[in-house]
């Protein structure tokens, strides 16, 4: 018997993402707490 999934919400785009907030830190590709700075690029 086929059961449909079912759509939990867990907030807005807006709530999980910031907002797209200009922050000081580096996304999940660095380390925590890796400051913009020491961003470089090869």
């Amino acid at each position: 018997m086929y059961v449909a999934p079912e759509i939990t919400e867990i907030g807005t785009v807006r709530e999980l993402t910031l907002g797209g907030k200009d922050g000081a830190q580096l996304d999940a590709a660095f380390p925590a707490g890796t400051p913009r700075g020491k961003l470089t690029f090869s």
